[in-house]
């Protein structure tokens, strides 16, 4: 159980790891060098006001929530196996 969930945790994070660079690409692109670097510390709280006010990047953002949920999602098993031990 502990392989799956740690397979899990590691797509799930590689998921949020592309969408978030992928939006900061976008937030340099459409918003400009303050959106872009505000991505990059500020996430998600950032990339959900960018999405608002720019009307773009909601496919990166799901994405970043999705892998977050999926992480999440593998983190819970392993956590249930170590606590067998």
């Amino acid at each position: 159980m502990e392989i799956i969930g740690l397979g899990a945790a590691g797509i799930g994070g590689l998921i949020a790891l592309i969408g978030w660079i992928w939006l900061i690409i976008i937030g340099f692109q459409n918003g400009g060098a303050l959106w872009g670097i505000l991505n990059i510390f500020f996430q998600p709280i950032t990339g959900i006001i960018f999405c608002v006010m720019h009307k773009t990047g909601w496919l990166q953002l799901a994405m970043m929530i999705v892998g977050y949920i999926i992480a999440v999602g593998g983190v819970i098993p392993m956590m249930m196996g170590n606590m067998n031990m």
